[in-house]
């Protein structure tokens, strides 16, 4: 369940609440940012939101919510959501905002802070705080939904799928051919270098003699030295 502050936005119970259970409370004399969650260990994630008019507005007051959240909440992680859209100016900085015509953007209200300013005060933020930016309030309640989910989960695998760990082993042959063909692990590798002894006594043999290791079998036998470009096979 996500809760959400009583200041924010009347729009945000509709929105949230058709993807996932939400609620209203007082977060911020609590202590709390605008929205708030438990992940699958239980513990607490927060979020603060702020307009690119109200960073703008005022920088420091923006760095002071930030810095007490921390203070008050040490053990919660704290996010910071960044919402518009904004683009340099001669003068500082112009916000821009949609019309009622799908995909038609106009310049809005005007700051004379410039963008140079402000991006080194957001990387330097990032140090000690995550921070996302969404387009608009709609797209920061579809960013929340999508936070609270990936926070249920106990395994991510989106990086898992394309960084695969390398173990260390002391045959740097086995080594050698997981590096060669990641997809057959460890065990089989290990068994493939005990049986031929090096990586290229394994891509030089027959389908038939590769079978006849534990774990391959005739099938990967033939895909492995395919992988490898043995033409033959």
């Amino acid at each position: 369940m996500i809760t959400i502050d009583i200041h924010e936005p009347g729009l945000a119970q509709s929105i949230i609440g058709q993807a996932i259970p939400c609620t209203v409370e007082d977060l911020n004399t609590k202590g709390w940012a605008d929205y708030r969650w438990q992940d699958y260990k239980g513990e607490y994630v927060h979020v603060e939101r702020k307009t690119w008019g109200e960073l703008l507005t005022d920088l420091n007051h923006v760095e002071d919510q930030l810095r007490r959240h921390i203070n008050d909440k040490p053990d919660a992680r704290l996010i910071f959501l960044l919402e518009g859209m904004v683009v340099p100016a001669a003068y500082g900085t112009t916000m821009i905002k949609p019309t009622n015509r799908d995909n038609v953007f106009v310049k809005g209200h005007g700051s004379s802070i410039r963008l140079g300013l402000v991006y080194p005060w957001l990387y330097q933020v990032e140090k000690f705080v995550e921070i996302y930016t969404t387009p608009n309030y709609e797209a920061t309640c579809i960013a929340l939904v999508a936070f609270y989910k990936g926070d249920q989960k106990e395994k991510h695998e989106t990086l898992h799928r394309h960084i695969k760990k390398m173990e260390f082993h002391v045959n740097p042959q086995v080594v050698s051919l997981m590096g060669l063909l990641p997809n057959i692990g460890p065990k089989r590798a290990e068994a493939l270098i005990d049986r031929f002894i090096t990586v290229w006594n394994v891509v030089s043999v027959s389908p038939e003699e590769l079978s006849q290791v534990d774990g391959i079998g005739k099938t990967l036998s033939k895909t492995i030295l395919r992988q490898v470009g043995r033409t033959d096979v």
